[in-house]
């Protein structure tokens, strides 16, 4: 492997690191029970989210969210004396255009048709299951573009690869990899691989991106869910000179 070859290898794997901790989406706990704030923190950080901050009061949640601006806001509705959690949720919707999923395990008709006012991202059952924590969290984020962008802003192409296409961390790098050299035998030796490993993953490939050939699976990249932050990349980086004779672009 060449001196060149080995610092885009280093560079697309450090770019991971960089990835990991400028781009999480951030969420802000507020609930009035501390075992149950903990536990929904412990959720968060093995689902990789960054926590902004954890509050017990509706005046709290306001503040912090003012002052950090989280991606997301997991809002209990009863939070003791005072203000509850939707009104701290009318003023964090209103005021900063965060989205707000409660948490309650407060069902009844009347709170249900203060809570719609919010319009909120979801609900979540009290007591917590980590599943339902964790599917309602994912459809909130993905029903909210600014939160999707934030996440892949600034991310490497072996990243972005990997979210849009579900694609695994080797996948996406043979991926990334055959931006910059089309060929399979360049990508195996640029990345240290046996060509018929990189066959193998490309194959994979092909059938989680619905594309069949290297032609068609380039236009698509060029073209589909991820093409705006991937181009913007590619153009920026003198390494894929390659793209747009690749791609037709």
């Amino acid at each position: 492997m060449t001196s060149a070859q080995l610092h885009i290898v280093e560079c697309i794997l450090f770019d991971d690191y960089h990835y990991s901790r400028m781009s999480k989406t951030s969420i802000l706990i507020v609930d009035d029970d501390r075992t149950t704030a903990s536990v929904m923190q412990l959720h968060l950080d093995n689902f990789g989210y960054h926590i902004a901050g954890i509050a017990s009061s509706a005046k709290e949640a306001i503040n912090i969210a003012r002052d950090l601006k989280p991606d997301l806001v997991l809002m209990d509705i009863r939070l003791g004396e005072g203000a509850d959690g939707i009104d701290a949720a009318l003023a964090i919707s209103k005021h900063m255009n965060i989205p707000i999923v409660f948490v309650t395990a407060h069902s009844d008709s009347k709170t249900l048709r203060r809570a719609k006012i919010v319009n909120p991202a979801g609900f979540i059952n009290k007591p917590l299951r980590e599943s339902d924590l964790k599917t309602t969290i994912e459809f909130a984020i993905n029903q909210n573009p600014k939160i999707v962008d934030k996440s892949l802003k600034g991310a490497s192409i072996k990243r972005i690869l990997e979210e849009t296409y579900k694609l695994t961390p080797a996948e996406a790098k043979v991926l990334s990899m055959l931006l910059k050299y089309p060929e399979l035998n360049s990508t195996a030796n640029a990345l240290n691989l046996a060509l018929s490993t990189v066959r193998t993953h490309l194959k994979h490939i092909y059938r989680k991106t619905n594309t069949n050939s290297k032609l068609m699976l380039l236009r698509e990249i060029a073209s589909g869910a991820a093409a705006k932050l991937i181009n913007k990349q590619l153009n920026e980086n003198t390494d894929f000179k390659n793209w747009t004779d690749l791609t037709g672009s």
